[in-house]
């Protein structure tokens, strides 16, 4: 078994928490960290949230947060590339936040915003024209001025309240959760917009790219950026480089390796959401499922995507006869049965099991299941209610 070893998350945690819990609160976070750490923590965000321009030249956009009576100032540039810290602090304009304002629109509930605190100061190179600089000096001038207010509106739009649309991250990402293989981001969006705003944990295994370590990552920053709150692990077998952004950690093990993710679940977990994108051997899908599922929290979900290969032998599946092997829709099968479980005469007077307790509903899509976390404790029906069908022909 492999040592797994987590990086902090510095001061982010603590700010999507207080985020939820109402202004004083929040205010309180901000003076623990520090403001600082909080400006800095914000512009991480907006690195995450600000989606690249379609500017011939970069923009530098100042920052100044402030908290009572304290102010740090920032600098960001904005260019095709995104939004990055700049090196330079001269800017063609300001924006100024409260950081309690701004970090209750970054990481507030959506339905609980009271109003926007910001100011934007813009440089005196927008307005200075004078009739000498002729026709080409208006043209120029004018397209800076345009240029500024492209990066500004990107800045604030960045910073502001808002709901992502899943579908449309997929794509601005590149995940495969959309389009040519899969359909799947509807469903999710059926699923996880309770999820949208809350503080969650999230987990996926399986961050894409196969052996080679620079690539995949594309579904962790689209996680990221659909849970506003939420803090997201990727997990792979291969070692993979790259930052995806500062809500996101990578870790490396192997997901049927049960030992491992007992020592990883006790570090970082428990979790809201698993997602199962994994090596897809029926195998290995049950092996995390029996251990990962008891570490989601009431409430949450174990999504298990590509339940194709339960049906293609070279993953361990079948399409035919029942075989030795049980395959990944063999255990769906079964928690069916469990969620039933006081009906069953054959389970009568014995105690469940933790899937039979413990599963809430199940929601079957084409290849993609959603396991829900809960108290399955109804009744079975009443004894009087007659076990044989009365008075049906050939039932």
């Amino acid at each position: 078994m492999s040592e797994i070893a987590v990086a902090p998350w510095s001061v982010v945690e603590r700010l999507l928490l207080a985020a939820g819990a109402g202004p004083a609160k929040l205010q309180e976070a901000v003076q623990v960290a520090g403001l600082d750490a909080v400006a800095d923590a914000i512009v991480d965000e907006l690195v995450v949230r600000c989606d690249p321009l379609s500017l011939d030249e970069s923009v530098r956009i100042g920052l100044e947060i402030t908290s009572g009576a304290q102010l740090v100032r920032r600098t960001v540039e904005l260019d095709h590339a995104g939004l990055r810290l700049a090196a330079v602090a001269e800017a063609a304009a300001v924006l100024r936040f409260d950081a309690v304002d701004l970090l209750e629109g970054l990481f507030g509930p959506v339905d609980g915003r009271r109003h926007n605190s910001r100011e934007v100061r813009w440089s005196d190179s927008m307005t200075q024209f004078s009739p000498d600089q002729g026709l080409a000096g208006a043209q120029r001038l004018l397209a800076f001025r345009n240029r500024v207010s492209t990066a500004v509106h990107a800045v604030l739009a960045a910073a502001a309240t808002r709901r992502a649309d899943l579908g449309a991250l997929a794509v601005r990402y590149g995940s495969d959760k959309w389009a040519d293989l899969h359909w799947y981001t509807e469903h999710y969006e059926h699923h996880f917009s309770r999820f949208q705003d809350a503080p969650v944990r999230v987990l996926e295994i399986g961050i894409g790219g196969y052996h080679a370590p620079e690539l995949g990552g594309a579904s962790l920053r689209m996680w990221q950026r659909y849970f506003r709150r939420g803090l997201v692990y990727g997990l792979d077998i291969f070692e993979k480089a790259g930052n995806e952004g500062h809500r996101v950690r990578k870790l490396r093990g192997d997901q049927s390796d049960a030992e491992f993710l007992e020592d990883m679940v006790a570090k970082i977990g428990p979790f809201d959401i698993v997602i199962d994108d994994g090596s897809h051997v029926n195998d290995h899908v049950k092996k995390s499922f029996q251990s990962l599922f008891p570490h989601v929290r009431p409430g949450g979900l174990y999504v298990i995507e590509d339940l194709q290969t339960a049906y293609w032998p070279g993953y361990g599946g079948r399409d035919g006869e029942p075989a030795a092997q049980r395959t990944s829709i063999d255990m769906l099968k079964e928690l069916i049965d469990g969620l039933h479980y006081q009906e069953r005469e054959s389970r009568c007077g014995t105690e469940p099991s933790y899937t039979e307790r413990n599963v809430a509903a199940l929601h079957f899509y084409h290849n993609l299941v959603f396991v829900e976390k809960g108290l399955n404790a109804e009744t079975a029906a009443p004894g009087f209610v007659p076990r044989q069908a009365l008075g049906v022909e050939g039932g």
